[in-house]
């Protein structure tokens, strides 16, 4: 896959990776399109996927039902180009996510210190995907940082800045600081084996 190929041409190969994402996952970004934008913008986007031959009802999407991941993809890649958004914009509707999410809500009892929360995440990433691994690989209270890896994950960049934006909005639900930041360390997309998010704390 050609990373600047035109949407239409793209849209095959997303469509055929394997894996599955929740309804969910698709939704709480259909929330924040109504959030920012309004219920015209999200039709907009409905009308986009539909000429490039990717129709999406979005009403129809059930949350915990499982849908291709490769719509997850197609989906994010057009509302960029109808909105004209940047990686920033795309960030922080990932940020935006869980703060509607179901799923946040249905686990946020299990949170119940940010080192326990580290150490159950691959569970929590199991309610959202069906493929790929995550890794809670370093955690330091001393140092102030937590490190994940994400293996098995090399669908498209703008998925890096998904994680990335969900990954923070998630350690600032439970870390006790104003102060939160994250930085993706490795990438699969610049030859790395896996990625990484390095996330620290003041």
């Amino acid at each position: 896959m050609k990373l600047d190929e035109p949407l239409k041409q793209i849209a095959k190969e997303l469509m055929s990776i394997k894996g599955n994402i929740r309804g969910e996952g698709i939704l709480t970004d259909i929330e924040y399109i109504r959030y920012r934008k309004g219920e015209k913008e999200v039709k907009m986007l409905e009308d986009k996927l539909k000429e490039l031959g990717q129709p999406i009802n979005f009403d129809e999407i059930s949350p915990m039902e499982w849908y291709p991941i490769g719509w997850d993809v197609f989906k994010t890649l057009c509302l960029k180009e109808v909105f004209n958004w940047s990686d920033k914009d795309i960030f922080e509707m990932a940020n935006f996510a869980p703060k509607v999410s179901f799923l946040v809500k249905m686990l946020m009892k299990y949170f119940l210190s940010a080192e326990r929360s580290f150490k159950e995440s691959p569970k929590y990433w199991k309610q959202h995907f069906d493929f790929a691994e995550l890794e809670p690989y370093q955690y330091n209270e001393k140092e102030k940082f937590m490190i994940f890896r994400v293996k098995d994950f090399k669908i498209h960049p703008i998925m890096c800045v998904v994680v990335a934006g969900y990954f923070l909005r998630m350690a600032q639900f439970v870390l006790k600081s104003k102060k939160v930041g994250i930085k993706e360390t490795k990438c699969v997309f610049k030859g790395a084996s896996c990625d990484e998010y390095l996330i620290n704390w003041e």
